[in-house]
């Protein structure tokens, strides 16, 4: 992308990660996700894990050519213990495929199910898959300890709690994506 201004052109090399933020039945029961009554049943049959699929496959058909694509992110927060860790697994190697048959220099991005037993819980699952990164992602927006914080007080938390949560899952020799 070019753009003009006073008269100087500046080009703008912007990148695009798609994210699937909601599936068929839910995968975290919330409005955000696709639930209207709170249920969480994503997992719960092939064929919704298989739509989940399509959706990404279908996305990624699209956008492969673009030279903006730089990842997919097969699916963001889906909810332990309900979505359990094999079927996210499952769903994992199915995505990961729909994506690698479109491109094979996108970066497949998969996230830790919220209130799992830990942001590592990926590791080792996912050594079998090439240009992957797992999305770990903290929200203060959810937590009571944030309510009437003011801006420094949420920035001061995040160089205090968040920088040494993000070591314990940075490994070396692994990309990051930001």
């Amino acid at each position: 992308m070019q753009v003009t201004a006073n008269g100087e052109t500046i080009k703008y090399e912007s990148k695009v990660a798609i994210d699937q933020h909601a599936a068929p039945g839910s995968q975290n029961g919330r409005e955000l996700s696709s639930s209207t009554d709170g249920s969480q049943e994503w997992d719960q049959t092939d064929a919704n894990i298989e739509q989940a699929v399509d959706v990404i496959d279908f996305l990624t058909a699209r956008y492969a050519k673009s030279p903006s694509l730089y990842a997919v992110e097969l699916m963001n927060e889906r909810r332990a213990p309900e979505a359990s860790l094999d079927s996210v697994t499952k769903y994992y190697k199915a995505g990961d495929g729909a994506v690698r048959k479109h491109s094979s220099a996108a970066y497949v991005v998969m996230s830790n199910r919220l209130s799992s037993g830990g942001p590592r819980e990926l590791f080792p699952r996912g050594g079998g898959f090439s240009r992957s990164v797992i999305d770990v992602h903290y929200c203060n927006l959810f937590s009571d300890v944030f309510n009437g914080t003011r801006v420094q007080q949420n920035i001061d938390f995040i160089h205090t709690n968040r920088s040494a949560q993000l070591n314990y899952v940075t490994t070396a020799g692994l990309p990051k994506i930001c």
